[in-house]
């Protein structure tokens, strides 16, 4: 049975191991059978830039994150820190969101999980 998921990651990955657990799990969710879709607030877009050598855990997010590509082509920025975060340099692609559009997917998804 296939449900949606939002995943709304919020976590700093400077500072805390749940920005890289909530890709973890969000791979695990998308590589079965559910629609994921991954939301990105506060430092969280932080994720997708190149640079994750000063991560908790920034191995684990470069090779969870190279697979969830395959898995969910697109990434939703908050648009608050879409402004703070430069993902120029991002191979992700990304698209912003107001937080009104971020409560629709939540309000719309079957399941939601916060890390």
């Amino acid at each position: 049975m296939t449900r949606s998921v939002v995943i709304l990651i919020r976590s700093d990955p400077e500072t805390s191991h749940r920005a890289v657990e909530g890709i973890r799990i969000a791979l695990g969710l998308a590589s079965g059978d559910h629609a994921v879709e991954v939301i990105l607030t506060g430092r969280a877009p932080l994720l997708l830039t190149p640079d994750t050598d000063t991560f908790v855990d920034g191995e684990m997010a470069e090779k969870f994150l190279s697979t969830l590509q395959e898995f969910i082509p697109t990434f939703y920025i908050d648009q608050e820190s879409a402004k703070e975060v430069a993902l120029s340099e991002s191979d992700y692609k990304t698209v912003s969101l107001s937080k009104k559009e971020i409560a629709e997917k939540i309000a719309a998804a079957q399941r939601f999980a916060l890390f």
